[in-house]
């Protein structure tokens, strides 16, 4: 089982840096550059054929904290 660290309490780059961390075993993830493009980061996460097939698209969210928790229901089952 795949476990992610929840956004609670983290800023955006904050929770970005950790999640490469915690998928790292599962492929390279592209680091978050610019905070205003959250959205076409995470999209990456919705065509990973190492996580669950199920991840939100982020465009979906107009929040990325939405989004990130959604993400981590999904991944973390």
């Amino acid at each position: 089982m795949i476990r992610i660290t929840l956004p609670t309490g983290l800023q955006l780059q904050d929770w970005a840096d950790q999640l490469s961390l915690d998928l790292d075993p599962y492929g390279a993830i592209r680091r978050l550059n610019d905070i205003q493009k959250w959205q076409d980061w995470a999209v990456q996460f919705v065509s990973s054929t190492s996580l669950p097939q199920n991840a939100p698209n982020p465009y979906n969210f107009d929040n990325w904290q939405d989004w990130a928790e959604r993400f981590c229901e999904v991944t973390n089952g």
